[in-house]
């Protein structure tokens, strides 16, 4: 299929005689026919137009494009990849604060030819926990120069740190790295090569970055060596400072009032226990299907961001996605969601997510500790050894046993007050301020062990539409029906769905409203388990309860089926 596409694309692009060509020395040449170009030069610029494009955009552009050309001869489905490639005519569309390039996601990298990538020989480098190195004094003063010697590099140096930023940036907002199975294979190649030249900076090849373990409760703060000193290197003055330690993480927060109304509504232990309770709840959905875990995990990551981030528009660094690795705490909230996708592998016995070659032969492609443009793919980062890093184990509380508070659904049913819920018909449906709730019918009632291990119960959010590029969240609840009547209580909580904002600017007209009308999307959560939890699963019928955090939104429909475990196709 993708061999058609790249015929039909060449054939389209040797139609035009406006393509964009430059020799080697980087200075434009005169428009030249297409049978005059490499192919690579032909699909670039029939791609994105028009000719008059400034060269540090063409530049990282093409080193972005170059691993979707690699792809064009993959055979398979359309759903995880190649990714889409970014679009030059928005190159610039970073959110306001960017340090060069005039605001833009474009690093000026000097191109060259892509070479596949040579993983490293040395001995196995150890991350560790965040608030174990906060001690280590030789540590910190090495990872400190480390960090000083790239943000001193030249403006335009491929190292130097706010490119490495920048590469996040076009990447996010040309090739859409987040909200799909690419999101945790490019964020483990990228934490690698950004500390493996924290590590040739500092001739240290055993240097790693420390992971911010925000899954347990030492953790559950955002960590002092990024906060205590204003004048040091890792230090980022654009953050939220009320959520500073001693305030909890909440994996739920949302910028829609800055206060823990706006998340869990819990505070102290209970928060603590929240918390772990929502991630053990992420790894029990999914472990039959990796999409779930995938997705359950950038909802909690997504979150954090906005934890960290300013509440003011347009929430720059961590706050938002187009600058986001301009802050250091960027790189150890990464290493940790790295670290707990190398724990899920490990508890499925390191099984393969997806089979497809969409997915495993997809490639990226990355400026290298040895300066050197390389490809690297999919299949050779899901063991971290072979990128010879691996983490410090820690213990984990949450995969056991948690002191959760029970809800309302284990009160006798004649102690309720019990509400009819109607369900959610045909017709699309606007969220509000007001809790959406639907009755939803069950494909089948008390199932057997057997078929719970065949299939995962699957309670599906359609069409879901943003209406403008700033934040979005709503909160997802669940409980057994009664019939068709429902109690007060929501129920347990199931899952959220979570947009971050990624622009700054308006794209349309000066009214001060945006006019862009988001992609529709939907969200998978799992049943299996909960329906375990509040022993629900003889019900016929499930209340659903969607209750809107920020931002306006729009969903088509919500259903409940089932998915066949280990499915090899995302979920449509």
């Amino acid at each position: 299929m993708y061999q058609e596409v790249y015929q039909q694309r060449l054939q389209h692009a040797a139609s035009t005689n406006c393509i964009l060509h430059r020799d080697s020395s980087g200075t434009k040449n005169n428009r030249t026919s297409a049978s005059e170009q490499p192919i690579s030069n032909i699909i670039f610029s029939r791609w994105w137009r028009p000719c008059n494009i400034s060269l540090h955009c063409t530049n990282i552009m093409r080193l972005l494009f170059m691993f979707v050309l690699s792809e064009l001869d993959v055979k398979g489905t359309a759903m995880g990849a190649p990714l889409a490639p970014p679009n030059l005519l928005k190159c610039n569309i970073a959110a306001s604060g960017a340090p060069v390039n005039n605001n833009t996601c474009c690093p000026p990298y000097n191109m060259a030819e892509f070479i596949d990538y040579d993983f490293p020989h040395t001995p196995l480098r150890v991350r560790r926990p965040v608030h174990e190195v906060k001690d280590d004094n030789e540590y910190m003063a090495k990872y400190k120069e480390a960090v000083r010697k790239m943000k001193e590099l030249k403006s335009d140096h491929p190292w130097n740190f706010y490119q490495q930023a920048l590469v996040h940036c076009a990447y996010f907002t040309g090739a859409r790295v987040h909200y799909g199975w690419h999101f945790l294979p490019w964020h483990r190649y990228y934490l690698h090569f950004f500390e493996r030249i924290l590590g040739r900076l500092i001739d240290d090849d055993t240097f790693t970055l420390p992971y911010w373990n925000f899954d347990v409760k030492e953790g559950m703060t955002i960590p002092d060596i990024f906060t205590s000193d204003p004048n040091s290197p890792i230090y980022n003055e654009n953050r939220n400072k009320n959520h500073y330690h001693p305030e909890i993480l909440d994996y739920r927060y949302t910028y829609i009032c800055g206060e823990p109304s706006c998340g869990s509504n819990k505070t102290g232990e209970e928060l603590v226990q929240e918390n772990m309770s929502y991630m053990q709840t992420t790894f029990k959905n999914g472990l039959q299907l990796p999409e779930l875990f995938m997705r359950g995990l950038e909802g909690i990551h997504n979150s954090i961001h906005e934890f960290v981030g300013p509440t003011e528009y347009p929430h720059t660094d961590m706050g938002n996605f187009a600058t986001a690795a301009k802050d250091c705490l960027f790189y150890s909230l990464h290493s940790n969601a790295d670290r707990l996708w190398h724990l899920y592998r490990n508890i499925r016995g390191n099984r393969l997510e997806f089979h497809e070659p969409d997915w495993l032969d997809m490639s990226f492609i990355f400026y290298d500790e040895h300066e050197r443009v390389v490809r690297v793919k999919v299949k050779d980062c899901l063991t971290p050894a072979k990128l010879r890093y691996t983490y410090k184990q820690v213990p984990i509380p949450w995969m056991g046993s948690l002191k959760v508070q029970k809800t309302n659904e284990t009160r006798r049913k004649q102690d309720l007050n019990l509400l009819r819920i109607s369900e959610f018909g045909t017709q699309p449906r606007e969220l509000g301020t007001t809790p959406l709730r639907v009755m939803v019918p069950r494909p089948k009632k008390n199932r057997t062990k057997k078929d719970k291990d065949e299939k995962v119960e699957l309670l599906q959010i359609k069409d879901i539409q943003v209406e403008s590029h700033s934040p979005a969240r709503f909160d997802v609840f669940v409980d057994a029906a009664y019939g068709d009547l429902a109690v007060p209580d929501f129920g347990k909580f199931a899952g959220s769905f979570v947009k971050m904002p990624h622009k700054s600017k308006m794209e349309e007209g000066n009214t001060g409203v945006e006019k862009y009308k988001g992609k529709k999307t939907s969200l998978n959560l799992g049943l299996t388990a909960l329906l375990e939890d509040i022993e629900g699963d003889d019900a016929e019928k499930l209340v659903v309860t969607i209750v809107t955090a920020s931002g306006n939104v729009t969903i088509g429909g919500i259903q409940i089926k089932l998915v066949q475990a280990d499915s090899p196709r995302l979920i449509g």
